[in-house]
């Protein structure tokens, strides 16, 4: 099933502007559920302040706990199956908070590239290594008409969402896939976007 789509607020955004809930967000999307310990270790960051930042983004429904796994002193988190979406209209406070989410999301996908790159591709399976893809495409379009692109192409994307629960790891052939969608004007001649 898609995950529903959740505007954030200005408050929602600013608390997951923080570096560290930015980064810990980003970990439990790309590789699933874990501990606070286990995020620590991963970002270099002590068990404490995870713990903490973790409860923040719990606060603002961006993870959840995982009931039931886990014992009294290890909790588990995972992120919340929702799409993330900014538009909190023309303040400038809203456009800033906005911006530094976007600028977190690419660092993220552009970590996510650099470590596909670096991967020792003859490790990979061939079927993974086919599949793979790191293409551009440079087109002249409408507002309109890149609305219609976009809109067709997250419903692609949301209908092979619904083939699997992403936490769910019971079929040794899936495996998590990140995909990065990005869709913007280029800023190339006197209209600059008009």
């Amino acid at each position: 099933m898609a995950p529903e789509a959740r505007v954030l607020d200005l408050p929602s955004m600013k608390a997951l502007n923080h570096p560290l809930r930015t980064q810990l967000f980003n970990e439990l999307a790309a590789h699933g559920p874990a501990t606070a310990t286990s995020l620590a270790d991963r970002v270099g960051e002590s068990t404490g302040s995870t713990s903490y930042h973790l409860r923040q983004l719990e606060k603002h429904g961006f993870i959840e706990e995982i009931v039931g796994r886990g014992n009294g002193r290890e909790r588990w988190w995972r992120r919340t199956p929702v799409a993330v979406q900014t538009n909190v209209g023309d303040t400038p406070a809203g456009i800033a908070a906005a911006r530094l989410i976007a600028t977190g999301s690419n660092e993220f996908a552009e970590q996510m590239i650099r470590e596909f790159i670096a991967r020792d591709q003859e490790t990979m399976s061939p079927g993974w290594r086919d599949a793979s893809d790191l293409s551009v495409a440079i087109m002249r379009l409408r507002p309109e008409e890149l609305t219609e692109l976009m809109d067709g192409v997250h419903a692609l994307v949301d209908s092979f969402r619904r083939r699997h629960v992403l936490d769910d790891d019971s079929d040794a052939d899936t495996s998590r896939v990140f995909i990065r969608l990005a869709a913007v004007p280029v800023f190339d001649d006197e209209r600059q976007g008009s």
